[in-house]
């Protein structure tokens, strides 16, 4: 995958970029869309940890339990990162009740946890958009 070529800010307060992609609705693409969103922050002198995390959730949770091909928007605009993943699907999200002998069903509850906001949207006759919003700050 062609990385595009970004150089660390001065600001990273004023650094902005937008990724659209739309991987094949594959387990194994959850990877390359976390590393792409890794390789881009670390390029920019941000941290991409917790952003990370929260995409590789929202990607699992499409591929998972959504339909058609996944679309992945991410978005940078003053420290936030805007992190949007949308599918055919316009069945409402389905959060688990608490139970730790569970090995999955926490991926929103991490979301929840890491981002500043969250939430989700349907998109007509078309499926649903998960989105989050993180803060990415300088390592």
């Amino acid at each position: 995958m062609c990385l595009p070529q970004f150089r660390p800010a001065r600001d990273p307060l004023v650094s902005e970029f937008r990724l659209d992609r739309s991987p094949p609705a594959l387990p194994g693409m959850v990877g390359p869309i976390r590393r792409l969103l890794r390789d881009v922050l670390h390029a920019m002198g941000l941290d991409p940890d917790s952003a990370c995390l929260i995409v590789s959730e929202l990607v699992t949770n499409a591929l998972v339990h959504g339909e058609g091909r996944p679309s992945v928007v991410l978005e940078l605009h003053c420290g936030k990162l805007h992190i949007t993943v949308s599918d055919a699907s316009g069945n409402p999200l389905q959060r688990q009740a608490p139970d730790d002998s569970r090995a999955s069903g926490r991926g929103l509850d991490i979301v929840e946890a890491l981002s500043e906001e969250w939430g989700v949207e349907l998109i007509g006759s078309y499926g649903k958009a998960v989105w989050a919003v993180a803060a990415v700050s300088g390592k």
